[in-house]
């Protein structure tokens, strides 16, 4: 049986990308270093650095001025 690797890699990036959406979707005002996002996530860190960088891309995230990425839109002030 032949596997699709190419499709299984898709499949991966997605779920990464979906992984990492929810979370800042579900926790409003989250604000995670890359590092922190990816053990969070279950990612390795160069994949979720990847990922972090396109969802800033695609004006998803924001990154601030400690390297951490807060959703876009978000105020990101809150007093915590």
């Amino acid at each position: 049986m032949l596997i699709d690797t190419h499709h299984m890699e898709a499949l991966g990036i997605t779920d990464a990308v979906n992984r990492l959406r929810g979370t800042f979707l579900e926790i409003p005002g989250t604000r995670l270093k890359p590092a922190e996002a990816a053990r969070l996530c279950g990612l390795e860190p160069p994949v979720c650095g990847i990922v972090l960088d396109a969802l800033k891309d695609a004006g998803f995230l924001r990154r601030g001025a400690d390297g951490s990425f807060v959703r876009a839109g978000s105020e990101g002030g809150s007093n915590r």
